[in-house]
């Protein structure tokens, strides 16, 4: 798995954001808060990453049901990370 296939995901996570329906800018703010923590952890593979995983899990935990597509994106997300190493 390969920084490239990080960015390609984040990409998709920031279409998924922009496209959100739930008009609650807290949603959009943790999420994109979220992308964010994810570009510093993708950037730092040697850090201890076990709060960012933390934050993706409790993420998806919080969306799965509202917004399936940005739960699936940041499955792929979680997945590619931990292929990573990370």
């Amino acid at each position: 798995m390969s920084q490239e296939q990080i960015e390609k995901a984040l990409d998709q996570l920031r279409h998924e954001i922009t496209n959100l329906r739930d008009e609650n800018p807290a949603t959009r703010k943790r999420l994109t808060t979220l992308v964010e923590s994810i570009e510093r952890g993708a950037k730092a593979p040697d850090s201890d990453h076990e709060g960012l995983i933390e934050e993706i899990r409790s993420s998806i935990e919080q969306f799965e049901v509202e917004h399936p597509s940005t739960t699936g994106v940041l499955n792929q997300i979680m997945l590619t990370l931990s292929n990573m190493g990370i």
